[in-house]
């Protein structure tokens, strides 16, 4: 009777070739996660807050007063005293704006400026050196 052929069993993976492997990956990683984490976090950053310090793009106005108190918070992350020009504009009413220069305090600290704004629609932005570099809409209800 003819012998059958056997199917050779599959070898192991040596354990060097899993080292280099999972070296490589990790090497990879190295490489890819400090580059997202720093493109990730922009130098200025400009928003509106309410009295909790949440950001928001709705406010809700007194009922008495038909204000709302809101925050414009601008950090620098990198630099400090950054001279920044803010400017309110009212958005549903034409020609209605509201410009001031503020220095930033440390590098990464925020600099807030609190104001009370009638109902409407409006848009911040803050520029250093004649460029925007934040801006954000709300609107008080």
């Amino acid at each position: 009777m003819p012998r059958h052929p056997r199917r050779a069993r599959p070898r192991a993976p040596r354990p060097s070739a899993i080292l280099r492997a999972a070296a490589g990956v990790l090497l990879a990683l190295a490489l890819v996660v400090p580059a997202a984490a720093t493109a990730a976090k922009p130098r200025f950053t400009g928003e509106v807050t309410d009295t909790l310090r949440t950001p928001t793009h709705r406010l809700v106005a007194d009922a008495k007063s038909g204000k709302a108190e809101a925050d414009l918070v601008f950090s620098d992350a990198t630099h400090a005293k950054t001279t920044v020009r803010t400017c309110v504009v009212r958005r549903d009413r034409a020609h209605i704006r509201t410009c001031f220069r503020l220095v930033t305090g440390a590098a990464g600290v925020a600099t807030v400026t609190p104001l009370k704004f009638p109902r409407g629609r409006y848009e911040v932005r803050w520029s250093v050196a004649g460029a925007v570099v934040a801006r954000w809409r709300f609107a008080v209800v």
